[in-house]
């Protein structure tokens, strides 16, 4: 049966699926944010482009896009070939294969502070290697972290996901794992002057807050960074999963013109299958180049994992200068078309765009920056996303939304039209 509400479509087999997956898989799902999704999550069949199908024929337009990855949609026919290629050479898991130094020198060639690279599986791995290697080159303990930002589920950095608390995030976590972590406000240059000093290691953060609600850098703040890091002999570190190869070929350090010392890199790089990297300047790299720092998986640049990469970074280096000017334009004209409707509306309403990333708040001021986050009430973002659902749109259940090279301009168009009849239920 169709759930209650305005605009019902049947979701009986995303329904059935749940209740037969959570008798044997928690939740239902394989990572707990999947589980936010409303009215269901939807047990999705097949996807084609930036479209969705779902268990019982719903056609969405997608904005989640496995959560950033797939940049280049969900069937772009030379990562699929090059998968399939690989396949026929068998696994190979735990070996070498060339496809990785290719993937590295590729890396080294797009990003700018690219020059040698090692290949883990997820980035949260890929964090805690980046976190290592500062650790070991620099003989010091202790990392900075800013407030809201997203660097994986490891008890040592899965802290002060929000802006204004330095807080654990989820129940197990041990608290003696994150005490040499230094949590500040981002963009607080004078505060973290306060706090560095001969035991800092590193500072890590997004170089764009993307995750948090698509927040760009204050003016200089990027480079005060890039200044007190290298006057206080730490190490700076960008957490680019999101970033590389989104917000360009070169991801934000290129965006920005700020060069960290060492940069994880992750979703995107991959095409689309599990795969991160951390890479940096050679003299950076040195403890784990020299073999004096370890770090060990089975899939660390798995054969099909980095065909998928090497395939999806090819096209992106052959043709970044038509991609992603037309993916900028069309996140420019969503997000004006969203904010021109919930004005025609007068519903409180935010839209945050960067590059191909969006966000959406119910909020009846302006976020513009990550403090602007405290007290907001994110159940009418998980509220409004079901509205979404409902209309044929797949967004991140907490409003995050992302391009791909596969949109059109008849998308969004569309997807401008399901915000608008959404937005006219909406509450004040």
């Amino acid at each position: 049966m169709p759930l209650d509400g305005p605009h019902s479509r049947s979701f009986d087999g995303s329904l059935a699926y749940r209740e037969r997956a959570t008798r044997v898989l928690a939740r239902g799902v394989s990572s707990s944010p999947r589980a936010s999704q409303r009215p269901v999550a939807v047990l999705q069949e097949r996807a084609s482009g930036c479209t969705v199908v779902d268990a019982d024929g719903n056609s969405y337009t997608d904005y989640a896009l496995g959560y950033g990855p797939l940049l280049l949609g969900h069937s772009p026919v030379p990562v699929l070939d090059a998968v399939r290629t690989e396949l026929d050479r068998g696994l190979r898991t735990g070996g070498v294969t060339a496809g990785e130094a290719e993937l590295a020198e590729r890396i080294a060639r797009c990003v700018p502070s690219g020059e040698v690279s090692t290949f883990l599986s997820s980035g949260t791995e890929a964090v805690q290697l980046a976190l290592r290697i500062a650790r070991a080159g620099t003989g010091r303990t202790r990392i900075v972290k800013f407030r809201g930002h997203y660097h994986g589920w490891t008890d040592s950095m899965h802290v002060a996901n929000s802006p204004g608390s330095d807080a654990l995030t989820t129940d197990g976590q041990d608290p003696l794992a994150s005490a040499n972590v230094i949590c500040l406000e981002w963009g607080d240059l004078e505060g973290l002057q306060a706090v560095l000093d001969d035991t800092v290691a590193a500072i890590i953060t997004e170089a764009a807050a993307i995750n948090a609600g698509c927040f760009e850098p204050e003016a200089g703040f990027l480079e005060g960074l890039r200044e007190a890091t290298r006057a206080n002999g730490s190490l700076l570190i960008f957490d680019e999963v999101i970033t590389g190869f989104r917000l360009g070929l070169g991801g934000a350090q290129q965006r920005y013109g700020v060069f960290p010392d060492l940069t994880v890199l992750g979703k995107v790089l991959g095409g689309g299958l599990p795969l991160s990297a951390v890479t940096g300047p050679r003299t950076a790299m040195h403890p784990v180049v020299s073999g004096a720092v370890l770090h060990r998986g089975t899939y660390n640049g798995n054969p099909l994992s980095v065909a998928a990469g090497n395939a999806c970074l090819d096209l992106l280096e052959r043709h970044a200068e038509e991609l992603y000017p037309r993916m900028e334009a069309l996140g420019a004209a969503l997000a004006a078309g969203i904010r021109e409707s919930a004005e025609r509306h007068g519903k409180p309403f935010a839209v945050n765009h960067v590059g191909t990333c969006l966000q959406f708040f119910v909020s009846e001021r302006p976020i513009t920056r990550l403090t602007d986050l405290i007290g907001l009430d994110k159940d009418r973002i998980l509220e409004f996303s079901e509205q979404l659902v409902r209309r044929g749109v797949i967004t991140l259940p907490r409003g995050l939304m992302y391009l791909s090279t596969e949109h059109t301009d008849a998308d969004i168009e569309a997807t401008i039209s399901a915000f608008d009849d959404a937005l006219s239920s909406l509450a004040n």
